[in-house]
Order: structure tokens, then C-alpha cells, then sequence
């Protein structure tokens, strides 16, 4: 288990605990804003990234993860307020709730061993 995946899963109570702060300061929309931004993403991405992925530090492969993580964690905040309207029972509590939990699991869902080195080359059949 990395660093990265243990901040991430603490990363939704960490946001629900600015909840307590008042509202519109600053340290609470702060951390609110960017647990929905990058966490559920981030998380998901790492829990469900192909097999081939690229990895390492080139400019790049770290933009394309930063972009794929935002826009998969608008989604998900956008799923989880929807589904939560549809039911009648939306609070931004209950969402920040419901999307802590998502990324607490995506998080800390274990590796597929050997996931890391497939062979992803086509071969001619």
C-alpha cells in the first residue's frame, strides 16, 4: 500500500471534517474543493487503470493523469449529486459522505499482481 493511496483514502473524511469549519472560510472550501476535484478521480483511475498504462515522470504521462483524474472526478461528483437529487435526498453532506466512501474503497482496493507488466504488444495471429 503507497502513501498515495492511504492520503487519498483519508483525503473524504479529511473534506468531511472541514465540514464543521463555518461556512465560507476559507480552510473549508479549500479542502472541500479540492477533495471533489481530484480525489474520487484520482482514485478511480489508479483502482481501474488499464494494464498498459503509462507510467513515469515525463511531463506528459503526468499531465494526461492529471487531466483523466479531474475530469473522472467531475463525473463522479456530478454521478453522486444526481443520483442523490433523483432519490430526494440530496444534502452536500450526504455527497461529500457518499463520495468519501467511493474513494476510501477505490483507494485502497488491492493491485491485481501482475497488472503492472503485461505484455501489451499486438502479436499478428
Amino acid at each position: 500500500m503507497t502513501l498515495l493511496r492511504l492520503g487519498l483514502a483519508a483525503s473524504g473524511w479529511l473534506a468531511l471534517l472541514a465540514m464543521s469549519l463555518p461556512d465560507a472560510a476559507p480552510l473549508r472550501v479549500a479542502a472541500i474543493t479540492a477533495f471533489l476535484l481530484v480525489c474520487p478521480g484520482l482514485a478511480t483511475l489508479l483502482a481501474l487503470r488499464p494494464a498498459g498504462a503509462r507510467r513515469g515522470g515525463h511531463p506528459a504521462v503526468i499531465l494526461e493523469t492529471a487531466l483523466v483524474a479531474l475530469v473522472l472526478g467531475l463525473a463522479l461528483t456530478t454521478l453522486v449529486a444526481v443520483a442523490l437529487f433523483l432519490g430526494g435526498v440530496f444534502t452536500a453532506t450526504r455527497s461529500l459522505l457518499a463520495l468519501a466512501v467511493l474513494t476510501t474503497v477505490m483507494a485502497l482496493l488491492p493491485v491485481r499482481p501482475g497488472a503492472r507488466n503485461r505484455d501489451t504488444k499486438v502479436h499478428a495471429g
